[in-house]
């Protein structure tokens, strides 16, 4: 029977047929896992208790695809664990190793993804283009029908303010960074697949993606959205992406044109409301840097000071995970910038292994988007350039459990690029 549902000798097994279909769900089992923390107030670990089984699926099937893949990926595991093993060696909190593993498997988990379909599509490329776009579309709507409920009032608000007032909203996903990235991932590949074959409809989509920017309402959303809106078109240049054109001059004078009329209107009614000088003495105690980050410069800085100067080489090599930092820094041991969580928790080796994985998949896209022949590769680039600057900026994306599928899912679309326009 097990021999069976892996058999793949006329197409696809059951297994990997199960595993997309795993796949384009698995955001209502975010909803769920939130739903039950809000409404009934039990964590039920609903999302945990789908996406395991779901990743051990993946792995299996990297196993039976190539086993030498799944070498590498256990190969990775033990790496990136190393640093938080030796750590509970020495008789650490069996709390700060689970809180370590958790991350790993969420660091693991789009690079996992990645390398399945990279084999799924070197033998079954039609399967693979198909589910990867119906994963994408379905989650999509899941975000959308999640955002829905977060627009009627239902679900958690992304910032307390005073007096019980609230501003914006997940929805019933529970972790609004996370949110904005999975945002960033499914509105890049939606606004490229309107701009070319809908494009009648772009501009009224590229409103509702600013719509639901402003409705979660963390820099995160409204940066990225904004910013999807005008690099999609760009970006669909392809062979002519870094030549002057008629399509730049539409949208890059218009934009610098509202970007200069906003900053001479907020200057102007700054100064109306007596804000202004206040403004500028914020900017001078904190800088522009300062502001951006919210104070997570300053995380930085007291973990680099502990990675530079109190951790040994050997440590600075393999990490010391949240149970050596929390030795130093007990209150708060996370910067929520990515590179430099990773850093310490991981070590340089974690880094290295993060920053090559994204690398990677941003010069792929980078180089197959400028051939005429690319489907996907826009979109790609388009995603994987903002996520670049937002995992530094307000993290929650190497790290992201909310994230990893939908990531894992559209980077391979890079495997199935150009392919798939030949045959079509």
């Amino acid at each position: 029977m097990l021999k069976l549902f892996f058999s793949n000798d006329d197409g696809p097994s059951y297994a990997d047929k199960l595993c997309v279909f795993m796949m384009s769900l698995y955001l209502l089992a975010d909803v769920a896992s939130g739903f039950t923390v809000l409404q009934l107030g039990m964590d039920l670990k609903l999302s945990l208790l789908y996406k395991l089984p779901l990743t051990g699926l993946v792995l299996l099937l990297v196993l039976k695809l190539d086993p030498r893949y799944f070498i590498f990926l256990c190969l990775l595991l033990a790496i990136l664990l190393m640093g938080p093993v030796l750590q509970l060696l020495s008789e650490a909190d069996t709390f700060f190793f689970i809180s370590d593993f958790s991350n790993v498997y969420k660091i693991l988990m789009p690079m996992s993804i990645f390398i399945y379909f990279g084999l799924l599509a070197a033998r079954w490329d039609l399967f693979t283009r198909k589910w990867l776009e119906r994963i994408l579309i379905s989650n999509f709507a899941i975000l959308c029908f999640n955002l829905f409920l977060g627009a009627l009032g239902f679900g958690r608000s992304s910032y307390q303010l005073r007096d019980g007032e609230t501003a914006g909203s997940n929805g019933f996903i529970y972790a609004a960074n996370e949110l904005g990235a999975t945002m960033v991932v499914l509105f890049s590949f939606m606004l490229h697949m309107c701009w070319n074959y809908k494009r009648k409809w772009y501009i009224l989509f590229s409103l509702f993606t600013v719509l639901c920017g402003l409705l979660v309402a963390t820099k995160t959303a409204m940066l990225a959205a904004v910013s999807l809106v005008f690099i999609v078109p760009i970006l669909n240049e392809r062979e002519r992406l870094f030549k002057m054109t008629k399509l730049k001059l539409y949208i890059l004078v218009p934009m610098f044109c509202a970007i200069a009329a906003i900053v001479y209107v907020i200057n102007d009614l700054l100064m109306a409301l007596g804000l202004y000088d206040r403004l500028m003495w914020v900017l001078s105690q904190k800088g522009v840097l300062g502001i951006i980050l919210s104070g997570r410069d300053e995380f930085a800085k007291e973990l680099l000071v502990v990675y530079v100067n109190y951790l040994e080489f050997w440590q600075q090599l393999v990490g010391v995970g949240t149970a050596g930092i929390a030795e130093f820094i007990p209150i708060k041991y996370s910067a929520e910038i990515d590179a430099i969580d990773v850093l310490v928790y991981f070590g340089f080796t974690g880094l290295f292994v993060c920053f090559s994985f994204y690398f990677f998949t941003f010069i792929k896209a980078l180089k197959q988007c400028v051939r005429p022949e690319s489907i996907y590769s826009p979109a790609v680039l388009a995603g994987t350039l903002i996520l670049l600057f937002l995992s530094q900026l307000s993290g929650h994306v190497w790290i992201s459990g909310t994230l990893g599928i939908s990531l894992g899912c559209f980077v391979s679309l890079l495997w199935v690029d150009t392919e798939s326009r030949s045959s079509s």
